[in-house]
């Protein structure tokens, strides 16, 4: 796996781990908060209900209390205990705790029941208990004794009452159920005074009632204040802190584990991020440093360096014809040769610095000249072939040094201008720097042009030969200067695809000559580089155009170079396949130019080839070139495709051309380019 995939894979485990890290505190606060809160209950119940035994025993005691203050109590109680239960029930791995609490929440019923059966009790013995003093008193009042034994008896009534009331107050049932004996008496004993006497038999009357209802009195209390219920509660509460407990455990062990996942992630990531910044200095396919580490060497050194530029000449050829897999090959052998070779410049380190570009980076020194030290490398590989598959390579390759600052730009400069000098030496004589200043000057022309509309289409009439008039017409780029001069688009070409205007002109171009072309009547032919076929936004504004304008895609020919059309010949197919949709035709440009590939061009299905001007301009002097043009000629022919001669500038190329076969032709002989098409059959 590479390395990048491992990174990715590491960081997206890394990153889950966070992204987990994240969640579980999430839900870290949601369960602590969640099991704060149900604590929080459970305590908020203990304490009503212990408030509730409060108020219970405070009714007993005292005679002028409330009972609303008991009912309250308990509808709270209850409003607790049902949100409790609610609580208890959504949650996972309690199912003890939910069984108690239900266990407690029917225990507390029976407790109410109990309570509504003490307030009964309660209520009668507290009335019976208020009438005591008030029947006593009021029998001091009405007091006259003639009868000692009426005295006797009412004393003994009076004392019977004391010993009542106190034990009611100490909840004394022994004491109550003692003092029955000493009540009988006095049921059928009548006071000679008919007030007495009535008040007497009220006083005893309740006295009775006490009796009899102090035992159900005291057992409805007892249950009413059971000390089960809260202890049930208490137990309830205690199985959910175990419960909770083992569940944080677990919880403790997942967070364990992730924080463990996270450091680990971020340990390989950092592991990776050191491999990954070590091979980041290396070119993957040669394994020699690359431009990065050439760069920071060049910043940190502290000596005086010279570079040796080792370029492979014509390399797309190479690999155009061999392939890319031999392309990458010779590469390799190339960059093995170099890390190999005899070099006696100091401390040297070996580079790639381009796709067929390697340098040499090392100490410069008065002993040794760079002159000799370029020509010691060229001449290690004339005597060291290149060999593949067995077979002996002979790249050219050309070398270009500098010690001049920046190493890269200058030597570069150098291998640019090189001629027939190898290897060749930078020096201030080269004046390289101008044709570096005229570049920028050239890209600030070009994109001033794009932005103010400068750039415009110009139109070249096609002549078919057979009758020698217009039949179509070619879309060609002018740029309008300032001052009026039309330029040729030429000279700005490679300027605007190293500026990455390229795409800008494309669209310009087509955009403005659509707009003619749906006023004029022909077919026209526009130019189209592997660029813009790449360029998904560019065939998205191609189609926009042929919707745009109805049926206009069935009078627009594409052209596209034939070197392009080879190399890139799987994304020429489906743009082809698009542009036929709409009605298109496509054209080969360029033909002949390079190396020309019958069987493939074929296989395209294209409407016209162009024959590059290369060929033509010579066919009146040149007889190898006729005979290049004619097979090209009868090849179309037997395919059925059209051929147009470009760059006919004179009378017998356009007769020979015509001779040949050729379907239509252009060139300034017939018509130069124009800001607006010509009338087709014009003569």
């Amino acid at each position: 796996m590479k390395l990048s995939y491992k990174l990715a894979l590491t960081l997206g485990l890394g990153v889950s781990a966070f992204v987990a890290l994240l969640a579980f505190k999430s839900f870290s606060m949601d369960y602590f908060v969640e099991r704060n809160k149900i604590e929080v209950q459970f305590k908020t119940i203990e304490t009503a209900q212990k408030q509730l035994d409060y108020e219970i025993l405070h009714n007993a005691f005292f005679l002028y209390t409330n009972q609303d203050t008991i009912n309250s109590q308990i509808e709270i109680i209850r409003q607790d205990i049902q949100s409790l239960s609610k609580e208890l029930a959504t949650l996972h791995n309690h199912y003890d705790s939910e069984k108690k609490f239900q266990h407690y929440s029917d225990s507390f019923e029976k407790k109410v029941t109990a309570i509504y059966d003490f307030q009964t009790n309660n209520t009668v013995i507290k009335n019976t208990t208020a009438a005591i003093p008030v029947l006593q008193n009021r029998l001091f009042e009405t007091i006259n004794f003639s009868d000692p034994r009426d005295r006797a008896a009412l004393n003994q009534i009076h004392q019977i009452g004391g010993s009542i009331l106190l034990g009611k107050n100490a909840l004394d049932y022994e004491l109550i159920a003692s003092l029955n004996p000493k009540i009988n008496p006095f049921l059928n004993y009548r006071f000679h005074e008919p007030v007495i006497d009535e008040l007497t038999q009220r006083l005893i009357a309740h006295y009775q009632i006490i009796g009899k209802m102090f035992p159900e009195y005291l057992v409805a209390m007892e249950e009413a204040n059971n000390p089960q219920v809260a202890e049930l509660l208490e137990s309830t509460k205690q199985t959910y802190a175990d419960e909770s407990a083992r569940e944080l455990q677990s919880v403790t062990k997942f967070s364990y584990f992730l924080m463990a996942l996270y450091t680990l992630s971020l340990g390989i990531i950092t592991l990776f991020l050191f491999r990954s910044e070590k091979e980041s200095r290396i070119d993957t396919l040669t394994r020699l440093q690359n431009r990065k580490s050439y760069e920071e060497r060049v910043q940190h050194s502290l000596k005086d360096l010279g570079l040796i530029l080792i370029n492979i000449r014509k390399f797309k050829h190479y690999n155009d014809f061999y392939g890319v897999s031999e392309g990458d090959k010779l590469l390799i052998e190339t960059a093995r040769h170099i890390r190999t070779l005899p070099f006696s410049g100091k401390n040297p380190t070996y580079y790639r610095l381009g796709a067929d570009d390697f340098g040499i980076l090392f100490e410069t020194s008065s002993t040794q000249s760079l002159e000799t030290l370029a020509k010691e490398v060229l001449t290690a590989f004339s005597k060291n072939p290149i060999i593949i598959d067995g077979e002996i390579r002979t790249p050219s390759i050309v070398i270009a040094a500098s010690t001049f600052k920046p190493l890269l730009e200058t030597a570069d400069m150098a291998l640019k201008s090189n001629g027939s000098i190898n290897p060749i030496i930078y020096h201030e004589g080269l004046n390289l720097r101008q044709v570096i200043e005229d570049n920028v000057t050239k890209v600030q022309e070009f994109k001033a042009a794009l932005t103010e509309g400068r750039v415009i289409p110009y139109y070249q009439p096609i002549v078919d030969l057979s009758n020698r008039l217009v039949s179509k017409h070619e879309v060609l780029a002018r740029v309008l200067m300032k001052d009026g001069e039309v330029r040729s688009i030429f000279p700005y070409l490679t300027i605007a695809k190293e500026s990455n205007l390229y795409p800008d002109l494309t669209r310009t171009i087509i955009s403005q000559s659509f707009a003619v072309i749906a006023t004029h009547s022909g077919d026209f032919s526009i130019n189209l580089s592997i660029e813009d076929i790449s360029s998904i936004d560019t065939v998205k504004m191609i189609e926009q155009k042929l919707l745009e304008y109805e049926n206009i895609g069935q009078r627009i020919i594409f052209e596209i170079l034939e070197s392009e059309a080879i190399k890139e010949y799987d994304a020429i197919i489906d743009f082809i396949a698009l542009m036929r949709h709409y009605g298109c035709r496509i054209a080969i440009d360029d033909f002949g130019s390079g190396y020309s590939n019958f069987s493939r061009i074929l296989n395209l299905t294209i409407d016209i080839i162009k024959i590059d001007g290369s060929l033509i301009r010579y066919l009146d002097s040149d007889d190898k070139a006729i005979t290049i043009v004619q097979t090209i000629v009868n090849f179309t022919k037997s395919a059925s495709i059209q051929t147009v001669a470009e760059f006919v500038h004179n009378q017998a190329i356009a007769d020979i051309v015509s001779n040949l076969g050729i379907d239509a032709a252009q060139g300034f002989y017939f018509y130069e380019p124009a800001p607006e098409p010509v009338p087709i059959g014009h003569l």
